[in-house]
């Protein structure tokens, strides 16, 4: 199944290539109808050139259809000539290729993130504030990927405050690393209903 165009794929998409391929090859093993086997097949195509033909697609299950069978040494009633079994066998060593690609970035992007001091985490995961999540979460979340390296932080305790007085307002606004968003945000509006979302996201960003 040779390439029609020079699209690049992502690390995304050849993962998920690589995995629907590994589906097909499931199928031989657990017994699976043709027409099973040609659906996962099409899935696999999609994700490596969509806008193959109905007739290359045909063409090119047979190929693989033979490949995986011989390798597995089973009987393949296809004969292929040898330029189209080069052809398959490139296809599936590209494909596992990408496979491992996406394998070493998905590593070396958990590796930087270990690298990450707990601010810097924080930045990252809300996006330098601009995605609001609670501070326990991403504390929660830290912990997760330092488990084994004694780097943890200490997970703050949700402070759900009743917020019914003036005073009350005010402490959380003055000590927001004590709270949540939503603690402030209930604070804020307490003193001023009239403020906009926008302008407490902002104060609480830059608090």
């Amino acid at each position: 199944m040779a390439q029609n165009n020079d699209r690049q794929l992502s690390n995304e998409q050849a993962m998920t290539a690589a995995k629907k391929l590994m589906e097909l090859d499931e199928q031989f093993d657990n017994g699976a109808p043709e027409s099973l086997k040609k659906a996962k097949f099409d899935e696999f195509v999609d994700e490596l050139n969509p806008e193959l033909s109905k007739e290359d697609r045909k063409k090119a299950y047979d190929v693989v259809n033979w490949y995986i069978k011989a390798s597995k040494g089973q009987k393949a009633d296809i004969h292929l000539s040898e330029e189209q079994q080069q052809q398959v066998e490139q296809m599936l060593e590209e494909a596992q290729q990408k496979k491992e690609a996406g394998l070493q970035a998905v590593s070396g992007q958990m590796q930087a993130l270990k690298k990450m001091s707990y601010a810097g985490f924080k930045a990252y995961v809300t996006q330098n504030g601009d995605i609001l999540l609670p501070e326990a979460d991403i504390q929660k979340a830290y912990n997760q990927l330092h488990q084994n390296d004694g780097k943890q932080v200490k997970v703050t305790p949700a402070n759900k405050a009743k917020i019914d007085n003036p005073v009350t307002a005010i402490d959380i606004i003055e000590h927001p690393e004590k709270h949540t968003y939503s603690e402030f945000k209930s604070a804020m509006k307490f003193l001023d209903p009239n403020m906009s979302e926008e302008d407490i996201k902002n104060m609480w960003n830059n608090k």
